[in-house]
Formats: C-alpha cells, structure tokens, sequence
C-alpha cells in the first residue's frame, strides 16, 4: 500500500517578489546536477534569493569544517524564512503541478501532482527503481540534507491509471484558478497550485493505495531519504531507547512528484553516447572490426546505430544471434542501452559506460545540436545513437525486479527547482511544521514531539 499525504511546503513568497520587481522565473533553477559554473554565476546574478544558492552553494578556497557550500546553503534557508522571503503554506496541500512546451507547431502538457510519499524500501515492492545510483552525488545531497533540514527537491515517479483519474481531479480549473507560474530557459511553461479539498485528497489517497510507483528520475535523491531516515531512527534510537513507530517522523516522508505514464503528456526521449577518445590500445579500425563481428548492417533500425567520426550518416545495426548476450534477463535483452553496455563497452573494451566517463573518454548528450556541434569541430572519434524507450517497457523490466544502465532513459521536461522545499523541522520561530494539521482520518498520526528531538541540533 502506497501511502501519499499532503504538505505544508515552504515556497517563494511571490507577494514579496513582486515588489522587488521579480518573479518566480528570478529565483528557480534546473536540477542542481545541469548546471555548470557558468549557469550557476549566473543564477547567483539573477537575484540574491535565487534557489541556486541553496541546492548548489559555490565552494570556495576558504571552506572548512564549520563555513562550506552545505552550512551557507542551511543558512540561506533560515535568512529567507525570517525575512519571509520563504513561507509556508497556509493549510496542508497537494500541488497540481504541470509543464507545457513546445514540439514544432504542437503544445505539450505533462500534468501530475507533488505529494509527501511515506517512504517504502526498494524491497517492499512499492518503489521500483530503474537505474543504479553512484556513490558521490548520494554523499553530496545527504550532507545537504543533513545541514538544510529540508527535502529541497522532488522525486520525479510514474504510476498507471488509464482512467486518469489524477488528471480529471485536479485539473478541473473551475476549482483550481490559483496557479503560480514559472518558464525556464528552454521555455517551458511550469504552473502548481495547492488543493486543499479534503475530499480530492481523500480520493487521491485511495487512487494510490494500490499503485506501485515507478522512479523516472531522482534515484539518488529518492536513496538520500531511505538513508537519512534510517540515520534519524538511530539517532532517535540512541536517544530514547526505542525505535520510533513506523511513518512516526518527519524524515520518514519524502516530496515526490507525480505523473501517470497513461498520460500522452509523458515523453521519455534517448541518451546517446558519444566517445571523445578511444580507450587505450583501441582505434577505429579495430574497432569496427570487433563491431561487425557482432552486428549486422541494416536499412531499418533494430536497435542503437553507430556513427563514425567525420560522418552525417547513422549506421543502423542488428545483433548478430551468436552475439546475443546470455547474462541478460529478459526485456533488457532487447533494450538499447542495455545491449549497448553488454556487447560493446562490457563486451569490446573490457570496461563499462560509467568507467569511460570518468575517465572522461565518453559523453551522455540528449541534445541534438550539442552533438552536431562535436561532429562539426572534430572533437568526437565515434558514436552510439539510441532510440526513445517505451515507457511501457520500462515499467515491466523493473516490475520483474532488474534495473537498467544509468542514463537510459531521459524524462523531459527536468522537474523545477526551488517550487517547493519540505522541512523535516518546525517553521522557522513556531511549532508548526510541514504536516501539521493533517486530520484527515486515512492519514496516519504521527508523533512529531519526539520526531523533532532529532533536529535540535544544527551541524554547524
């Protein structure tokens, strides 16, 4: 059983930005993980309260222990709670949440919710993952996690309902005329509005009861709240004596969003894979060579392509069958990726794709002209261009308990950053906090005097 709630979350206050002359396209961002150095200045240009200065804090030469990225980011969030640039929302909500954009001469809407979901181990079933996470970026968003106490971005995670019923409860705009509206730089449109209405929520509830709920995108973020909450309970534990009853604190919630992969607004596109260098003792000749021994040639695409340096054209290829890899369970035998990672980067160079781009031999680009542009100024030996997974067939690979390569699929638009941040502590100067007034019968009572023990301490 999937256990989804509403929330009091902390969000720009638009009243004030409005009198500074700003808007909420002054202070969101792309996920932390996009932006490079020179789109992190810049955002740090764009207004001193933008979200940047929480999710990616510069670092500087004088950081140390008790003065680095996690604590000013910590220190941000309380300066702008203060000084009610943050606020929290009036009543717990769920937030209707949806992204247009457009496609040539055609507008796309993907629609969903953000919610508070009670977090469930991979092991339960409820919580399907799809790709392997790394070590680093974990390290990274659990000390932020920890300095902050916040959750600062959403899990983005898809479920089936072909009667869409998420969609005809809250997107009703008889009822929901309160939306507040962010573009970001590739243009798309982002609206959310808090709903309120105990009976939509009480029906969303119910909707989700039976879900299980695939991660699209956020794995290491969803794996940051599984080990913080388990951090917390132990440090709880210490405290009292006592485990805390299950779904009992704060950190044991997480803010995800929602979307139906029913929903023609769902689009996931390919990552392709480019290689700047060949491996070691490796050249082109070699290896096509090593190429054509597993595919065959073909006019129509069967599974990933190849480009070769210098060239316009794809070459479209078919595995050989003595080719076929015998290590891989079923559905992931025909995936791209998967294939991809078995025959060419496992099965030629001895190595894998994550291997490759940390020694920085290999690329993951989504975009078109990005790449068009390596070709143009030679700076690419070679690549490999995937097709668009199904969605579908996604869901029912990871239903059979497997997970794919990392970057195998890409869910556009990227959710935005700085809409929403739920606290695992009381507001700032009261004692209320992000899931207080929950009195809906169906949602669970937890026991946030002792939760918030654990948060009496700042680590700085």
């Amino acid at each position: 059983m999937v256990q989804i709630f509403p929330f009091r979350g902390l969000r720009y206050n638009l009243d004030k930005l409005a009198s500074e002359g700003a808007s909420l396209d002054s202070v969101t961002t792309p996920p932390y993980d996009v932006i490079n150095d020179a789109q992190q200045d810049a955002f740090y240009a764009k207004h001193p309260a933008n979200f940047v200065r929480v999710d990616l804090n510069r670092k500087t030469d004088e950081d140390n222990e008790y003065s680095n990225p996690y604590t000013r980011a910590a220190e941000f969030v309380l300066e702008w709670e203060m000084e009610q640039t943050l606020i929290s929302e009036p009543a717990p909500a769920i937030y209707a949440y949806s992204q247009s954009w457009k496609e040539g001469n055609q507008t796309i809407e993907r629609k969903g919710a953000i919610v508070l979901l009670k977090l469930e181990a991979f092991e339960t079933g409820k919580v399907l993952p799809h790709e392997h996470t790394l070590k680093g970026p974990k390290q990274d968003r659990i000390q932020l996690m920890r300095s902050t106490l916040c959750s600062l971005s959403q899990v983005f995670m898809i479920y089936s309902d072909p009667q869409r019923t998420l969609e005809t409860l809250l997107y009703d705009q008889a009822a929901n005329t309160d939306w507040a509206q962010a573009t970001d730089a590739d243009g798309v449109i982002h609206r959310f509005s808090p709903v309120t209405d105990s009976a939509v929520i009480s029906k969303l509830q119910a909707l989700f009861a039976d879900k299980a709920l695939l991660i699209a995108d956020g794995h290491h973020r969803y794996e940051t709240a599984l080990s913080y909450k388990r951090e917390v309970r132990e440090q709880m534990k210490a405290q009292t004596g006592q485990e805390p009853p299950e779904g009992s604190l704060l950190s044991d919630y997480a803010m995800i969003f929602v979307t139906n992969m029913d929903d023609p607004g769902l689009k996931v596109y390919p990552t392709h894979r480019i290689l700047y260098q060949w491996p070691q003792g490796w050249d082109q000749t070699r290896f096509e060579a090593e190429l054509f021994k597993r595919y065959d040639v073909v006019e129509s695409n069967e599974t990933f392509s190849y480009r070769k340096p210098g060239a316009t054209e794809l070459i479209k290829l078919r595995l050989k069958p003595e080719a076929k890899p015998t290590n891989l369970p079923e559905l992931l035998d025909t995936f791209d990726a998967a294939l991809l990672e078995e025959t060419i980067f496992k099965g030629i160079f001895n190595t894998t794709g994550e291997a490759l781009k940390q020694d920085h031999l290999l690329g993951f680009y989504r975009n078109e002209d990005e790449i068009e542009a390596l070709w143009k100024e030679g700076k690419t030996v070679g690549g490999f261009f995937l097709a668009a997974p199904s969605v579908k067939l996604v869901h029912q690979i990871c239903e059979g308990g497997n997970r794919m390569p990392q970057k195998s699929t890409y869910f556009y638009p990227k959710i935005l950053s700085g809409l929403l941040l739920y606290p695992y502590r009381p507001f700032t100067g009261r004692q209320d906090h992000a899931l207080s007034g929950v009195t809906n019968a169906t949602a669970l009572q937890p026991n946030f005097k002792s939760a918030e023990l654990a948060f009496s301490q700042r680590p700085y």
